[in-house]
């Protein structure tokens, strides 16, 4: 399961690879097969954990390697995604039946229940 620029590499793009999800769940290490991956793996976690002066160095590295654009969009995403999925959460929004079927064994394979109630499911 990856999307089509999640799996690009700098000799073009390798579908086969799929993105590794466990390293968006903190369960794995390294790249997950995502150009930056491990970067931008630990930015997400110091935007969700809200360790400001983390994100601050971060930003500074991002900077540096990625590009000021480049940098930003990957703050605004995982500053976006922590304030959507949380909104949704508090206010009893949960995912359509077919979706909480259908992501099952996904959910249990990288432990994503572990990240919300029990109730966000059934």
């Amino acid at each position: 399961m990856a999307l089509r620029e999640s799996v690009r590499t700098r000799h073009g793009a390798d579908t086969s690879t799929a993105a590794d999800l466990d390293i968006a769940t903190g369960r794995g290490r390294g790249t997950g097969h995502v150009r930056h991956g491990a970067f931008l793996a630990n930015l997400a976690e110091a935007v969700a954990d809200w360790r400001w002066d983390e994100v601050a160095s971060l930003r500074r590295q991002g900077t540096a390697e990625l590009g000021a654009a480049q940098t930003t969009d990957a703050i605004l995403v995982a500053s976006g995604f922590n304030g959507i999925t949380r909104v949704a959460d508090a206010i009893g929004i949960r995912p359509d039946p077919w979706t909480a079927q259908a992501s099952v064994e996904l959910r249990a394979r990288h432990g994503i229940d572990s990240f919300a109630p029990a109730a966000k499911w059934s």
